[in-house]
């Protein structure tokens, strides 16, 4: 058997820890939407869904959705309504999923079964999102075999009515590896990779550098979905398959809180980097807890270090936590550095937003909470030189 035929039949580490990340943040999608009063709807699409179980017994991306949703309706009462939307261009994948879910599903959601291309499942999901009500949210999952249907066009379409997120796969150590030879070739095995990249970048960006690495490939993507603008946040999550081979997960949506609770993920899985999954070691080194916490004093460090540039000027805290979540950091992580500088110095001051009196001792609000749109400031932060 083939490496590759062995990844169609069995879950490897590297799509276990693809569908884990999936997972964790639809868990937490489903409950802040539940207790959104004014969303009533969710409509949640796997585009290639897959398999439905592998051989190994590892649960694919359209059970671990069905399992989520079922588990929202064990633990409350809920009158939401959740579309579930399979497809996949390979008829027997979804007859599978369908022979799975079906035997389960007892009004957990409604469930639709599609076997169509990408290019005209894409086109017909973005109808549906494009029309999508007030009290209604779109989780998009796209895990496709390879990327030769996925461009910036389609991307932006999907998320343009803000009502939608985005959680994207892609073989970055593959396209990092070809992108030059791509745009220097006229072989039509390359023509997919090319358009991809020349949908996202001009002809003068450093992602067409030979000496680029895997690394930087993937911060290129993932500053490129930003779309250049201040409407969209998008986040990578690196997935390695092997010592030369990455995969990574891109996501994006229109709204800061869900970009909160996406970082809030990556943390979880990662709580070294934040940033990604690496196949775990066979020998362990003696050194692992001394290296972990090297690597969280270098986090601290960064985050202080950017805070203490920017608050050489008084910040809200809404501004704070807009600047934290941009450099991919979570609230807990500023009020940790914010609480050793008030008990280590003087030059660190936090006061009332109206009132300018000193601030309780302790109180940052550096949470959505506190900081979505439209909240009025509740303090001002300042770090004197």
């Amino acid at each position: 058997m083939t490496k590759k035929d062995d990844a169609k039949r069995n879950m490897l580490a590297h799509s276990q820890a693809k569908v884990e990340f999936f997972e964790a943040y639809l868990q937490r999608y489903l409950r802040v939407l539940y207790r959104t009063p004014y969303v009533t709807a969710i409509n949640i699409y796997d585009i290639f869904c897959g398999t439905g179980i592998y051989e190994n017994g590892k649960k694919g991306s359209p059970i671990v959705t069905f399992e989520a949703i079922k588990r929202l309706h064990s633990e409350n009462t809920t009158s939401m309504k959740i579309r579930l939307i399979i497809n996949d261009g390979e008829p027997l994948y979804v007859e599978g999923v369908k022979a799975l879910i079906d035997a389960q599903n007892e009004g957990y959601c409604e469930v639709s079964y599609h076997t169509l291309d990408a290019s005209l499942m894409f086109e017909t999901v973005i109808n549906e999102v494009t029309r999508t009500a007030n009290n209604a949210r779109n989780l998009i999952f796209i895990d496709p075999y390879g990327y030769k249907d996925i461009n910036r066009e389609t991307i932006l379409r999907l998320l343009s009515n803000k009502r939608t997120e985005i959680i994207l796969f892609l073989p970055v150590s593959h396209m990092q590896r070809f992108t030059q030879k791509a745009l220097e070739s006229n072989d039509s095995q390359f023509e997919p990779l090319k358009r991809f990249v020349n949908s996202f970048f001009d002809d003068y960006h450093p992602i067409y550098d030979e000496k680029k690495t895997v690394h930087e490939y993937i911060n290129y993507l993932k500053y490129a979905l930003r779309f250049n603008c201040h409407d969209f946040y998008s986040t990578s999550y690196s997935i390695q398959r092997d010592l030369s081979s990455f995969y990574a997960l891109f996501f994006m949506t229109s709204h800061m809180y869900g970009y909160e609770k996406i970082l809030d993920v990556k943390w979880e899985l990662d709580e070294i980097r934040g940033s990604g999954f690496l196949q775990p070691k066979i020998q362990q080194s003696l050194f692992e807890d001394e290296d972990k916490k090297v690597q969280q004093e270098a986090n601290y460090k960064r985050l202080e270090d950017l805070l203490r540039k920017y608050l050489q000027k008084p910040r809200t805290n809404n501004d704070v936590y807009a600047y934290v979540l941009h450099f991919e950091f979570l609230p807990k992580h500023a009020n940790k550095v914010f609480s050793d500088w008030q008990q280590k110095s003087g030059n660190f001051e936090v006061t009332d937003f109206d009132s300018g009196v000193p601030a309780r001792k302790g109180s940052f609000y550096i949470s959505w909470e506190h900081c979505k749109p439209q909240a009025k400031p509740k303090v001002r932060l300042y770090l004197k030189n």
